[in-house]
Formats: C-alpha cells, structure tokens, sequence
C-alpha cells in the first residue's frame, strides 16, 4: 500500500481535529460564550454612611443583593449626599442619570403632597405607617410618586423616631412661647407657631452652625442625626415623647427597573422584604443604643411635656385642616384610621 495517501489521509484528519478543537475552546472562552451574564451598572445616591442605623440599613441591602447576583449587578455608591443634594435629586432619578436612590417620608412630601399624612405629629409608629404605606388607601401616593419621578419604590425601612432637642427643658406647650425651633417637617414649625414660636428650615449640614450662632433654641430629629452632627453640644435637653417616625425607601428608576434581567429584579424583591423584616426587627434596640451614646457623651437630661395631649389637639385643629384640604377629605380620612390617634 502507497505510504503517501496514508500519511496525507492522516494529516487531513489531524488537520480536522486540531481545528475543531480550536473552534470549540475560542468561542467556549469567557468572551464569546453564549448566555455569558452581562455587566449591569448603577449609580446609587444614600442617605447617610454607616455606622448610622440607615446607613447599615442600605450597606447590608447591597451586601444581600450581591450575594444573591455576584458582580452582575455593580452599584457605585455615594452615599452622604455626595453626589446630589436631596432637593437636586428628583431629576436625576426620573432621567436615569441615578438608577438608584435612598429618600425619606420628610423628602417625598416635597415631590407629592400625597406623603404629607405620613409625617403628622403624634399619628405614627413603624408597624402603623407600614400598614397605611401598604394598603390600597396609599397607591394614590405611589401613583402621583410614579408621575413625577419616574421611580417604584422597595424596601420601607426606619429611619429613626424624632424628638425635640432644646436648650432648655420645656414643661408644658405654654413654654413653646417665643421658642424657635428647626424642622424640616413643616407641620411640626406650624404646631410650635401655633403655640407661640416660631421655626425655620435648612439643610441638615447647616444646623449645628445655626446652633452654634444661637439661631435656634431647638431643633427635631432622630437620637443619631443629633449624635452624628453633635447638635447635643448645644442642646442638652432631649424630649422623650416621639413626634414623628421617619420613614426611608429605595427608589428605583422605571426605565432601568425595566431593563433588568428577571432574575435580577426577582433577586432585588426578596432583598427588599428581608431588609424591611430586619430593619424592623432590630430599630427598637438600635435607638436605645444611640440614645445611651447620647448620655454618656453629652450628659443629655430628658424633659416630658406635661400636656403633650395639648400639643395633638393644636395640631388637629390648627395645622391639620389645611393638609387635609390639599390632599383632599377622602384620601386624609383614610389615612387617619390607620394612625395610633385612630386606637384612642
């Protein structure tokens, strides 16, 4: 038998299998497989860093959401308001430019009025603003949110209780007389105007300077916003009575919502019910714990006012009327029989 033909037959099958195998292994590579995960990106504007409680709140919310999808889903964080300033914030998310961001119930108001229920003084804690933020009775708020923002909203989580802090301990709302107060909540300036003070708004950054120049006597906020930007330098007394709860959530450009594999939106969802579980579950004692750093670094003494009924009753017959009057009869009646007034 000719050795030639043999040994061309050979190289011929030799020449097959060599390319084969190097057409399997080049399109098998990382590169060019088919179904390879693709990179998502996301830029997300937060609250506040850690250690604050909703700092943790959003830090482990993406260490949940990246153990469940990997690198898939890359979020750049800025958290801090690094990145925009709260009242800046609006348009970026509805455009996209920021797929993500962390807003408040004492943000939100601004954006629809329809929020404006859910910071009333004396009406909320966390189990009740939950129940009233998910019911039926609230997608009006959801829906006009939706409109202009371009966003949903996951993940209802505490913020922390407000308290009033002042320079001096205030025994009755006959002390509010000639008092002025810092709030961002508007209704709580109209309660103390009502009473005979007087209050203003600004940046949270800008407070304790405002403190420090003797602006105000008295500010509201949480044990850990006082703590983190020592307004307790200035205002040793702190009111043990909750006038509101502020309440946080993570919204979520439409567009790029829409654009996520289902897999990734599926993951989003369950992250989002288990950080609002968590959250909930351990608020009470991440309180008790900003509010004993609050003693033993400030030496911090609390007041109760004595008719704290009189200060429900100013807001419901002074203030509360012309809420209700913007956001309409129906839609702040419903709120109301979910609020703790509603058990009394």
């Amino acid at each position: 038998m000719d050795s030639k033909p043999r040994k061309s037959c050979i190289f011929k099958y030799l020449f097959i299998a060599v390319f084969v195998f190097t057409g399997v292994s080049f399109w098998s590579m990382p590169a060019f497989a088919q179904g390879k995960p693709k990179m998502i990106k996301a830029r997300y504007s937060g609250w506040a860093p850690p250690p604050s409680f909703v700092g943790q709140v959003e830090k482990r919310f993406f260490d949940l959401l990246h153990q469940k999808v990997g690198d898939r889903l890359q979020v750049e964080l800025f958290q801090g308001g690094t990145l925009y300033k709260y009242q800046e914030v609006q348009m970026p998310l509805r455009t996209g430019a920021v797929e993500i961001i962390s807003l408040t119930s004492f943000t939100l108001f601004e954006w629809a009025p329809e929020f404006k229920p859910t910071i009333l003084t004396g009406a909320w804690d966390v189990d009740s603003l939950k129940r009233y933020t998910s019911s039926p009775d609230f997608d009006p708020a959801w829906k006009k949110l939706d409109k202009v923002s371009n966003s949903i909203p996951f993940g209802f989580h505490p913020v922390g209780n407000l308290h009033l802090l002042s320079s001096k301990p205030l025994k009755s709302t006959a002390d509010f007389k000639g008092f002025r107060l810092e709030s961002g909540n508007f209704e709580m300036i109209d309660i103390v105007k009502a009473l005979g003070g007087s209050g203003g708004t600004l940046p949270v950054y800008e407070i304790y300077t405002a403190l420090q120049q003797g602006m105000y006597d008295g500010a509201i906020g949480t044990a850990a916003t006082a703590l983190g930007f020592g307004w307790t330098e200035f205002l040793k007394h702190f009111g043990k009575q909750p006038w509101s709860v502020n309440i946080n959530w993570f919204l979520v450009n439409k567009n790029w919502w829409a654009s996520l594999p289902k897999d990734i939106q599926d993951a989003f969802k369950e992250t989002s019910r288990e950080i609002t579980e968590w959250s909930i579950k351990v608020f009470p004692d991440s309180e008790a714990k900003y509010l004993k750093a609050l003693e033993e670094k400030w030496k911090i003494e609390y007041f109760t006012l004595n008719d704290w009924d009189n200060v429900i009753k100013t807001a419901k017959d002074k203030v509360w009327p012309n809420i209700r009057k913007q956001v309409g009869p129906g839609f702040f009646d419903a709120a109301m029989k979910y609020s703790l007034l509603n058990k009394k």
